[in-house]
C-alpha cells in the first residue's frame, strides 16, 4: 500500500524538470537576444563614432594639404586677391577619390555644394542665414579663381583619384573679412574690411590699398574651409583655420652687420652695391635704381680699394668724435653717403632715421635638429637629369656637391646641418619653382659654404629662397652666378667673394664683402616676404551644423 501511495505522488511530479528546462532555456534565449542586440548596437555606435573620426581627420587633412600647398598656389597666381562675392575671390581644391566629376561645390544640388560660404560673407545670397542654417545658394562661376572650372586644382595626397584617397571633398581657400565669422567682427568694424595678420594679432586693414602696404608691414589672413564625407553622405565634418604669414618688419638696410667690431661691415676690393623691387613681379632690369642700396652696422663700417655703396650708409659707433685717424671706423653715430672724392659724407636731415642699434632675432634650430650624419639626398630626379641630385623637404646631414654637380630642391622646408657647394658649375636649384626655406642648426660650425654658379632661383625672388642660421659660425658664399637668396645669420660671420652676384638682404654678425661681385638689396625683402615656407596657423574651429 506504501508503494502505490509513493508512486502516485512520484507521477504528480512528473514534467516539473521539463518546465524548468524550457524556463532556463527561455531565459537564455532572452539574455542572448539582448546581448546581440546590445553588441549591434555597440556595433552601430562604434561604427558611427569610427566614421564621425575618420570625417573629422579627413578634413582636417584636408586643410593641412592646402596650408602645405598655398606657397606654390601663391607662386601660380592662384590664391584669391579679392573677396566673395567678386570675381577671381574663391580657390577649391578639390578630392574626388574614385569619382571624378561628382564634386561641384559650386553647383546647386550636387551632393557636395558649398552651404558654408554665405556665413562667411555677405551678398553671396540675398540673405545671410543663421549660423546653424545652411546656405541655399553655392558660389557663381565667376567667383571662382580663374581656371577652375576648365582644370580644378585637385589633391595630390596619397591615392588621390582612386577609391583609397582620404573622404575629404574640397577646401576652400578665401581672403578673410572681419565679420567672415559670423556674429565674430575684428574690432567691431564692418563686416567689409580686409583682415591682416602683423605677426601676433589680427588687424583690420587701415586705408591701405594691400596688408603689406600698411606701416608697419602685415600680411593677409586666408581661411580655409574643409568639407568631409563618407561615401553615403551620412556623416558630415567641415572644419575652418585661419593662416597667414609673418610679416617681415621694414628695414633699410640690404647689408648689415650686428656685431659692434670696427670693422663690422668690411668692403674691400672692387663690389658694389644697389637696388631692385620685386614686389608685384619687379624684375631687376626694370625697377634697378642706384640708390637705396644702402649697407649698415651696429659698430663700424669701412670700404677700401674700389668698394662703392650706391646708397646710404648707416653707421653705429660708440666711439668718439671727430676720429681718430687711421681709424677707418670712428665715425660719430649717424647716417653717410660715400661721395666720390670727398669720402664719408654725413647726410642731411632728411637722411635714413633707424641709427640706433639694431637687434635682430636669433633664428630658432630646426626641430628635428639635423644631425652630421644624417641621411643626405640621394635620389636621382624622375626623369633623370644628368649630374643632379633631387631632394624633397626634410631632415638632412652634411650635404656636400663639388665639380657640375647640381642639387635640385623641391618647394618647401628643409632642415640642414650643413650644405658644402663647391667647383665652377655646380648650382643650387628650385624644381618645381616655388619657396624653398633651409634651416640651419647652431651647432653646425659651417652650416653654408657656397660657390660655383651659386643658388638658381627660377622665380627670380630672393624671398623665395631664404636661409635661416642663428649660430656663431662661419656662413661664406661665393662663386660666378647669379643668387637670388635671403640669409638671416644675425650671430655668423659671413663671407662673400668671387665675381658673381647676390640678389636679396644680408644679415650677419660680421660681413667681409670682396671680390668682384656686386649685392642687389631687394627692397621687397624688407616689406614682408611673400614666403617663409609655411602659413602659421593661427585659429582653427569645426563648423557644426
Amino acid at each position: 500500500m506504501r508503494k502505490k501511495t509513493e508512486n502516485w505522488k512520484n507521477n504528480q511530479e512528473r514534467g516539473v524538470a521539463l518546465l524548468f528546462v524550457l524556463f532556463t532555456l527561455l531565459l537564455i534565449s532572452a539574455i542572448a537576444v539582448s546581448l546581440v542586440f546590445m553588441t549591434n548596437t555597440e556595433t552601430s555606435v562604434n561604427s558611427n563614432y569610427r566614421l564621425e573620426r575618420v570625417s573629422s581627420f579627413a578634413a582636417k587633412a584636408g586643410m593641412e594639404e592646402v596650408r602645405d600647398r598655398m606657397p606654390i598656389l601663391s607662386t601660380n597666381a592662384q590664391l584669391p586677391v579679392t573677396v566673395p562675392p567678386l570675381a577671381g575671390s574663391v580657390l577649391y581644391v578639390l578630392n574626388e577619390g574614385g569619382a571624378p566629376g561628382t564634386v561641384q561645390p559650386w553647383t546647386a544640388g550636387n551632393t557636395y555644394m558649398d552651404d558654408e560660404l554665405c556665413h562667411d560673407f555677405v551678398g553671396v545670397q540675398p540673405q545671410q542665414p543663421a549660423s546653424d542654417v545652411r546656405c541655399t545658394v553655392p558660389p557663381t562661376a565667376a567667383m571662382l579663381v580663374p581656371g577652375t572650372l576648365a582644370a580644378p586644382v585637385t589633391s595630390n595626397y596619397p591615392w588621390s583619384g582612386t577609391t583609397a584617397a582620404l573622404p575629404y571633398k574640397w577646401v576652400r581657400v578665401t581672403l578673410k573679412l572681419s565679420n567672415s565669422v559670423q556674429n565674430y567682427p575684428v574690432n567691431g568694424a564692418s563686416p567689409t574690411t580686409q583682415v591682416c595678420w602683423d605677426g601676433a594679432t589680427e588687424v583690420l586693414l587701415n586705408g591701405a590699398l594691400t596688408c603689406q602696404a600698411m606701416v608697419p608691414s602685415t600680411n593677409p589672413v586666408y581661411m580655409i574651409t574643409s568639407l568631409a564625407s563618407t561615401a553615403t553622405g551620412t556623416t558630415r565634418r567641415m572644419v575652418q583655420a585661419e593662416v597667414a604669414l609673418s610679416p617681415a618688419q621694414p628695414f633699410p638696410y640690404g647689408l648689415y652687420a650686428t656685431g659692434t667690431a670696427c670693422p663690422a661691415l668690411n668692403m674691400h676690393g672692387n663690389p658694389s652695391t644697389d637696388s631692385f623691387n620685386s614686389k608685384n613681379g619687379g624684375t631687376y632690369a626694370g625697377t634697378a635704381s642706384n640708390t637705396l642700396g644702402d649697407v649698415g652696422a651696429n659698430g663700424g663700417v669701412s670700404l677700401t680699394g674700389n668698394a662703392s655703396v650706391g646708397g646710404a650708409i648707416g653707421v653705429i659707433s660708440m666711439l668718439p668724435s671727430p676720429p681718430a685717424a687711421p681709424n677707418p671706423c670712428a665715425y660719430a653715430q649717424g647716417d653717410y653717403t660715400n661721395t666720390p672724392g670727398a669720402g664719408w659724407v654725413p647726410l642731411p636731415g632728411n637722411g635714413l632715421t633707424q641709427i640706433q642699434p639694431q637687434v635682430f632675432p636669433t633664428p630658432p634650430d630646426p626641430v628635428p635638429a639635423p644631425l652630421p650624419g644624417s641621411p643626405v639626398p640621394s635620389n636621382p630626379c624622375v626623369p633623370p637629369v644628368a649630374n643632379t641630385t633631387c631632394a624633397v623637404p626634410g631632415t638632412y646631414g652634411a650635404i656636400s656637391l663639388s665639380g657640375k654637380q647640381v642639387l635640385s630642391l623641391a618647394p618647401g622646408v628643409y632642415n640642414i646641418y650643413s650644405i658644402s657647394l663647391t667647383g665652377n658649375n655646380g648650382s643650387i636649384t628650385i624644381n618645381p619653382p616655388g619657396a624653398v626655406v633651409l634651416n640651419f642648426p647652431s651647432a653646425s660650425p659651417s652650416p653654408i659654404s657656397i660657390a660655383g654658379n651659386g643658388i638658381a632661383n627660377p622665380t627670380n625672388i630672393p624671398n623665395n629662397f631664404q636661409m635661416n642660421y642663428g649660430g656663431t659660425g662661419t656662413v661664406s658664399i661665393g662663386g660666378n652666378g647669379k643668387s637670388y637668396a635671403i640669409l638671416d645669420a644675425p650671430n655668423a660671420a659671413i663671407q662673400v667673394a668671387g665675381n658673381g652676384e647676390f640678389f636679396g638682404r644680408i644679415i650677419g654678425k660680421t660681413i667681409d664683402y670682396g671680390g668682384n661681385g656686386k649685392f642687389h638689396f631687394d627692397k621687397n625683402s624688407a616689406l614682408g616676404p611673400q614666403s617663409n615656407g609655411g602659413y602659421n596657423l593661427i585659429s582653427f574651429r569645426e563648423v557644426t551644423y
